[in-house]
C-alpha cells in the first residue's frame, strides 16, 4: 500500500507539471516569443540588403544629361590666334617670348623664381597659341597660367593630399602573449576569462602564437613619397590635418597624387564581418561529435555548396554567386525561388543531431588591415580570500577578531578580434577569438572563513584563412562535456523523491562571414 501511495502521488505531481506547460499563460509567453523571432528575422533580412552590391551596369529611363562640370570662365580671345614654331635646341626663353608676341605686343611672360629659362627645347609647330603653349609646357616640364594679359611659367607646383588614416601610429596584438596564461590578472588580447586574484599552472603557458605589428601610415608615406620626388623637391608631413603637402616638378607631383589616390582607395575599403555562435547540445547518438556527412546531405539540394576538407566542412559558398553575398541567395546570381539562408539550413541540420541555438551573433565594420574588436563578456564579482586578524582587548575583554574581505572579478563571455586584408574579392582574416563560460563557484575554507574558487571553461583560436566576399567560414571541434548529478524532495522527504544524473554533450560552432562593401569610407 506503502509503494501504490508513493507512485500515486508521483502520478499527481507529473500531471499537474504537465497541465501548468499548457496553461493559457505559457501558451502566450510561446506565441510572444515565436513574434519575436520572426520580427527580429525580417528585420535582419531588410539589414542585410541595404549592403546589397551595385550592379556594374546601371538603366535609367528618360532623356540623358551630362553632369561634367563646364568651366564658365572666359579664356582670353588671343589663345586661339594661329603660330608657327620651328627650332632645335633652343632656349627655353626663345619660345615663350615668340609665343607671347604672336599672341598680343601687350602679353607679358613672367618666370617664376627657380625656373630655368636657357634649358634648350626643340619644337616643330603650326596651330593655335593655345596648343603651343601646351606642347612648350610638355616639353620642358613646366607648366603655365593664363591671365588677360600675361602668362606666367613656374618649374614648382605646391600640392596638398589629404590621407585617409587617422593621426598617430596604430600597435596590434592578435593572439597569445609571450608567457601570458589563460589565469592572467592583467587584461589582454588573447584572454577573455579574466580572474583577479586567481593563477593557475598551464603547461602550455610557454607556447604562444600571436600576430603583432604596428601600423605607421606616415613613416611609410614620407619613405615612399620621399623617393618620387626631383633633388630639388620637398615634402611636408602633418599629421594633426591628416594631410602631406608636396613642393616639386609638375610630372612629380602628379606621381605624387596617384599614388595617395591608389592609397586612400586601399585604406578605405571597408568588410562588414557577421560573426554568428552557435550552442548544439547534442543528443546520445552523437557521443563523437557532430556528423557532418548530415550536414552535407542537408545543402544538397539547396542554393548553397559545402566545402569539405578530410570530411569536415570549411567554408559555404553561395552557387552563382559573383561575390558580395550575406548568406542569402539575395545576394549575387542565385535561384530567385530559394529564400532560405544558408544558416538556416544549417540550423536544421544540427537539429537533427540535438538541440542547436544561436548564443550570440555579433558584426563588426572593419577597414582594411585594421582591427576589429569584438567583445560581450559578463562580470561576475566573488570572495577571492578572508584575512582574520586578532585584536587583543583589555583585561576584562576578550580578543576581537576582524575580517577583511578581498573580493575579486571573473569576467567570462565572448572576445573576437578579426584582422582583415582585402584583395580583389578575397579577405585573408586572422581571427583570434576566446569563449570562456563559468562553470560555477567552489567553496574552501572554514564556515567563517569560506573563499570561492571559480570553475572556468575557456575556448581558444587563433585562425588565419583566406575566403571569398559572402563566403561562411565554419570553425568547429570545441567539444565540451559535463557529467552532473541531483537529488529531489518530496513533501521534505527524501523517499518521495528522486536521483538523476545527465551528460551534457555540447559542441560550440562559430560562423564567420565577411562581406567586401562597395565604395570607399
Amino acid at each position: 500500500m506503502i509503494m501504490l501511495k508513493k507512485w500515486i502521488v508521483l502520478f499527481l505531481a507529473t500531471a499537474f507539471t504537465l497541465a501548468a506547460c499548457h496553461s493559457p499563460v505559457y501558451n502566450q509567453t510561446e506565441g510572444n516569443i515565436a513574434d519575436v523571432k520572426i520580427k527580429s528575422a525580417d528585420v535582419r533580412k531588410k539589414a542585410d540588403n541595404k549592403v546589397k552590391p551595385t550592379p556594374p551596369l546601371l538603366v535609367k529611363q528618360g532623356l540623358y544629361v551630362d553632369t561634367t562640370p563646364i568651366s564658365i570662365k572666359r579664356r582670353p580671345g588671343w589663345l586661339s590666334n594661329h603660330i608657327v614654331i620651328r627650332g632645335d635646341k633652343l632656349p627655353f626663353s626663345y619660345y615663350s617670348q615668340l609665343i607671347a608676341a604672336g599672341a598680343n605686343k601687350n602679353v607679358l611672360t613672367k618666370y617664376q623664381v627657380g625656373l630655368d629659362p636657357a634649358s634648350t627645347v626643340s619644337i616643330n609647330y603650326s596651330g593655335t597659341i593655345s596648343g603651343a603653349l601646351d606642347l612648350l609646357a610638355a616639353k620642358s616640364g613646366y607648366v603655365y597660367s593664363v591671365t588677360n594679359s600675361a602668362v606666367y611659367w613656374q618649374a614648382f607646383i605646391t600640392r596638398t593630399f589629404d590621407v585617409a588614416f587617422m593621426p598617430g601610429d596604430s600597435d596590434y596584438l592578435v593572439g597569445k602573449k609571450s608567457g601570458a596564461g589563460a589565469g592572467a590578472s592583467t587584461s589582454q588580447q588573447g584572454s577573455t576569462a579574466q580572474v583577479s586574484n586567481y593563477t593557475t599552472s598551464d603547461t602550455s603557458d610557454s607556447e604562444y602564437s600571436n600576430l603583432s605589428g604596428k601600423i605607421s601610415i606616415w613613416k611609410d608615406i614620407k619613405e615612399t613619397v620621399s623617393q618620387m620626388l626631383s633633388p630639388d623637391g620637398k615634402l611636408t608631413v602633418s599629421q594633426s590635418s591628416t594631410a602631406i603637402t608636396v613642393r616639386d616638378r609638375p610630372t612629380n607631383v602628379q606621381l605624387v597624387g596617384q599614388y595617395i589616390y591608389n592609397l586612400n582607395s586601399n585604406l578605405s575599403k571597408q568588410v562588414l564581418v557577421k560573426v554568428q555562435v552557435l550552442e548544439v547540445n547534442l543528443s546520445n547518438a552523437y557521443n563523437y561529435g557532430i556528423d557532418w556527412s548530415i550536414i552535407t546531405n542537408a545543402f544538397h539540394n539547396s542554393s548553397f555548396q559545402i566545402n569539405a576538407d578530410y570530411g569536415t566542412p570549411v567554408a559555404i559558398t553561395a552557387l552563382g554567386a559573383t561575390g558580395g553575398t550575406l548568406g542569402t541567395p539575395s545576394f549575387g546570381t542565385i535561384r530567385a525561388n530559394d529564400k532560405i539562408p544558408s544558416y538556416q539550413i544549417l540550423l536544421k541540420a544540427l537539429n537533427q543531431q540535438g538541440k542547436a541555438s544561436v548564443v550570440s551573433e555579433p558584426r563588426v565594420l572593419c577597414l582594411n588591415n585594421q582591427v576589429g574588436v569584438v567583445r560581450i563578456v559578463k562580470s561576475e564579482g566573488y570572495v577571492a580570500s578572508i584575512q582574520n586578524t586578532a585584536q587583543p582587548g583589555t583585561a576584562s575583554d576578550t580578543n576581537t577578531v576582524t575580517s577583511q574581505v578581498t573580493p575579486g572579478m571573473l569576467i567570462t563571455g565572448l572576445t573576437l578580434y578579426i584582422l582583415p586584408k582585402i584583395l580583389n574579392d578575397r579577405v585573408y582574416l586572422s581571427v583570434n577569438a576566446d569563449l570562456s563560460t563559468n562553470n560555477g563557484f567552489g567553496r574552501f575554507g572554514p564556515t567563517n572563513s569560506e573563499i570561492q574558487l571559480p570553475n572556468v571553461t575557456e575556448k581558444h583560436f587563433n585562425q588565419r584563412s583566406m575566403i571569398k566576399s559572402g563566403d561562411t567560414l565554419i570553425l568547429s571541434g570545441f567539444k565540451q562535456l559535463a557529467n552532473t548529478t541531483g537529488a529531489a524532495q518530496f513533501l521534505t522527504s527524501q523517499a518521495l523523491g528522486g536521483k538523476a544524473a545527465q551528460q551534457v554533450n555540447s559542441e560550440t560552432v562559430v560562423l564567420i562571414t565577411p562581406i567586401i562593401l562597395n565604395g570607399t569610407a
